[in-house]
């Protein structure tokens, strides 16, 4: 089952990335911009379920974005949650009146945040029309939305209605048809699939609406099991489907290779290294399957594996995106909450590698955390006020320091009083604030 898209628009890198992190731990797939132009690009190349609208921004504010969204019948009905550090009611009537279905501030609690996200993602799936509803053929016989009926529930009511027709399904831009001949399925299309790919891959679709057309079926047979045969095949691929889409988005996306953490061997079968090898950061899964002649969902299971081995991951563009790695923290004077502060070994080993300079790739590899502990260190330093994340290293920039050139935790240093020199400054006593713990 597909995850849901949500746009989180912020044109401070701080916000794009902490809540990217919550997002992504929520279930849901992120995609960022920065300002209300870069995003109405995003959502003209890819529909997204939700979008997460800041309100201050350059080049085009969440107002704007707001009202250009909701006056395009193209995406009017995309749900729009302004999320904002504006908390007068004046701007909450003025984001409300442009159209937003929510208006949330920024210091609410992430549980809230969480909250308002689902409620409104089930509002706009229950009084919204399915995307494409006003486009169904006139003279359809049967109709409905793929989020109440499944494809292989229309596919038998097709079947069961005896007669010779086309099996339309819609969602937004994308098409897909199964053409049937008295009971009979001939063939099937679904962008540049056809015969049992292209079923296959409608079986999949759970968003969008279906209609069923009775008429003369003219494309030659491409499809030669039975509906009950394919039904069959395709309920397996579902299933299938449901494990792997976990860390699978979808069968045309495009992965890389990745340098696994840690020192543990990494253990490789003939068919592993076979997709690897075709995996050049342009290539998708179904076109590595088409290559190596193999089904995609076997190509698919490989690929989750190696995912689940940190060998492989996707990502977005490399010349414009925000990396949550790339990322440089540094550290913030001012702390939040009561002290005495306890950090964890973990916590103090990442505090001392920042510089200001290492992006948080560099400091995951010196930390030797996984990506998903790193982050969960991240956040909770953040929380509390121990630092804050700036802009991504950029292109042409000195390599971050290696592990070997981490600096020493730094000693308490002579005091200046006066002008005199350091020899003349003596520090008595020095009780940190700061206790250290070890981890369990």
């Amino acid at each position: 089952m597909s995850k849901d898209l949500v746009l989180m628009v912020d044109d401070e890198l701080d916000n794009r990335v902490m809540m990217r992190y919550f997002l992504e731990s929520w279930g849901y797939e992120v995609e960022l911009a920065a300002n209300g132009d870069e995003a109405l690009k995003k959502v003209a190349a890819r529909r997204p379920s939700l979008v997460l609208l800041d309100l201050e921004m350059p080049v085009m504010d969440g107002f704007e974005t707001c009202h250009r969204l909701k006056e395009d019948p193209k995406t009017e009905h995309i749900p729009v949650i302004m999320f904002t550090g504006l908390e007068s009611t004046s701007d909450k009537v003025k984001g409300i009146r442009r159209g937003a279905d929510d208006y949330v501030v920024k210091t609410v609690d992430p549980e809230e945040i969480q909250a308002r996200i689902e409620m409104v993602l089930r509002r706009s799936r229950r009084y919204e029309p399915a995307p494409g509803v006003d486009n169904e053929p006139s003279d359809a016989v049967l109709s409905g939305s793929l989020e109440e009926k499944s494809f292989p529930e229309a596919f038998q009511l097709a079947l069961a209605y005896g007669q010779s027709g086309t099996l339309v399904l819609r969602n937004g831009d994308r098409e897909g048809r199964v053409y049937l001949n008295d009971g009979v399925v001939v063939h099937a299309e679904a962008s540049t699939l056809s015969g049992e790919d292209a079923f296959y891959d409608l079986a999949l679709w759970n968003k969008g609406n279906f209609s069923y057309v009775v008429g003369e079926v003219l494309p030659e047979q491409s499809i030669r099991k039975s509906g009950t045969s394919l039904l069959m095949e395709a309920t397996r691929r579902m299933d299938e489907w449901n494990l792997i889409s976990s860390k699978i988005p979808s069968f045309d996306v495009v992965p890389h290779r990745v340098a696994t953490p840690g020192t543990d061997p990494l253990r490789l079968t003939r068919s592993d290294w076979r997709v690897t090898s075709l995996v050049d950061g342009q290539r998708t899964i179904r076109q590595i399957g088409v290559e190596l002649s193999t089904d995609v969902y076997e190509i698919g299971r490989t690929v989750f594996g190696l995912i689940t081995l940190g060998a492989l991951a996707f990502e977005s563009d490399k010349n414009d995106r925000d990396s949550f790695f790339d990322a440089v923290p540094e550290l913030k004077p001012d702390l939040r909450g009561d002290e005495p502060y306890e950090l964890s070994a973990a916590s103090w080993k990442l505090l001392a590698s920042i510089d200001g300079k290492r992006d948080l790739g560099a400091i995951t590899h010196i930390v030797g955390l996984a990506p998903r502990k790193m982050a969960e260190l991240l956040k909770d330093l953040a929380e509390r006020g121990f630092i804050r994340v700036n802009k991504p290293r950029l292109r042409g920039e000195a390599a971050p320091a290696s592990a070997a050139q981490l600096p020493a935790v730094p000693a308490v240093p002579a005091m200046k009083e006066n002008g005199m020199g350091a020899e003349t400054g003596k520090v008595e006593a020095f009780t940190p604030r700061i206790r250290v713990i070890g981890l369990d």
